[in-house]
């Protein structure tokens, strides 16, 4: 009897919804951390706090402190194709994240 179990265990574990526990996804602030550390940290300080880079382009701090900064507007933005952006035309679920941490950056 007992050397069924294993066998039995294991149908258990593939049944959809079985009582392990999933892994958590990252929050979007976290994933839009990981995507800009990847794609946007050569050119952007990317840091909380962080002033500017040694290009022209802007910290994301900066982006986040500016008047009126939405989400949407700065997702928008990173979906379309623009001078001097290697990672531009990015998905929207991409696009979202980054700006959900740019948001978070935002001075309260």
């Amino acid at each position: 009897m007992f050397r069924r179990a294993p066998g039995l265990f294991l149908l258990l574990l593939s049944l959809p919804g079985s009582a392990l526990p999933a892994a958590a996804a990252p929050s979007p602030v976290e994933a839009g951390r990981t995507i800009a550390e990847r794609d946007c940290s050569q050119c952007h300080n990317i840091a909380p706090g962080g002033g500017s880079s040694w290009t022209n382009a802007p910290s994301f701090q900066s982006v986040a402190d500016r008047q009126g900064q939405t989400a949407a507007a700065v997702s928008a933005y990173l979906q379309k194709p623009h001078l001097h952006m290697l990672n531009d035309n990015r998905p929207k679920a991409e696009a979202d994240a980054i700006a959900a941490y740019i948001l978070s950056l935002r001075a309260r």
